[in-house]
């Protein structure tokens, strides 16, 4: 993207979220803020602006549609929250280039923006890639479902660095954790000399907080595809939190009992997520 590198603040590392924090803490109080990417961290980080700082303009150009991965029940439980917080939501809004004081769309219309925030994709750590081993365009390593290299068993990948069978999973805790779990076991077995299960994991819900005390939580079914069912607002907010928090609790118990890890599968439905879409 023309203008990316010189004029764009990416969010994917802790670093570049200070950067983006000095960066805002120098601009006036109702300067206009871009956020490129209507995708779930688009949102997110479009709502805690919004909230965090209620002055500056927002505005979210989701280069198509917003919340893609949603229903539209839920995608419009997102807009709502959005525009209470003060967002304005450019759906159609498709990025040509950033300049230092607005992005350029595809239309030639000239947005400002004195300071974008630029969650459209993420990058890949860039060893397997110099490794000279088969990777996908992103650079992510291209294994089989136990989550070995096609070109040398003795490679295990896990997490947003592993592209199972070349269909990687939706970054999330949903995915990591199974992921991390598989590789071990992957590990394990080869070791022990016995043959590696395939991954199985299924997703849940697809949790979007919007500001602090907002959200909308999305119920999936295992191959992450929307059901009809979702929440939003301060019960979803609370569900988010209490995700994030089991989240560490889960990584904690692990480190205490290995082995004590389990995670939803294809196949199955947890009583609590059956409940919640009946």
């Amino acid at each position: 993207m023309p203008g990316a590198r010189q004029f764009a603040y990416p969010i994917g590392e802790l670093e570049q979220a200070e950067r983006l924090r000095n960066a805002l803490g120098q601009l006036a109080s109702n300067a206009p803020i871009c956020v490129v990417g209507g995708g779930l961290t688009g949102i997110e980080a479009a709502g805690e602006l919004a909230e965090q700082r209620p002055g500056l303009a927002v505005k979210l150009l989701c280069g198509g549609i917003l919340a893609p991965s949603v229903g539209e029940a839920a995608r419009a439980s997102v807009r709502r929250q959005l525009t209470h917080l003060g967002v304005e939501v450019l759906d159609d809004a498709v990025v040509a280039e950033l300049r230092s004081d607005c992005v350029v769309l595809t239309n030639n219309r000239l947005v400002p923006s004195a300071a974008t925030v630029w969650t459209a994709g993420f990058g890949v750590p860039d060893l397997a890639t110099r490794s000279g081993l088969t990777t996908d365009k992103l650079g992510r390593l291209v294994t089989d479902e136990t989550l070995t290299s096609v070109d040398d068993m003795r490679i295990v990948a896990a997490g947003d660095s592993a592209a199972p069978t070349g269909q990687p999973l939706r970054m999330s805790c949903q995915s990591a954790m199974p992921l991390g779990a598989t590789a071990a076991e992957t590990v394990l077995k080869r070791i022990a000399g016995s043959r590696p299960e395939p991954i199985n994991q299924g997703f849940v819900m697809q949790n979007i907080s919007i500001g602090r005390r907002g959200a909308t939580v999305q119920f999936t079914h295992r191959d992450d595809t929307p059901r009809r069912a979702h929440v939003g607002g301060r019960l979803a907010a609370l569900i988010k939190e209490a995700v994030c928090k089991s989240t560490v609790k889960t990584i904690v118990r692990e480190g205490q009992k290995p082995g004590a890890y389990r995670w939803p599968r294809r196949g199955e439905q947890p009583a609590a997520v059956k409940e919640a879409v009946a």
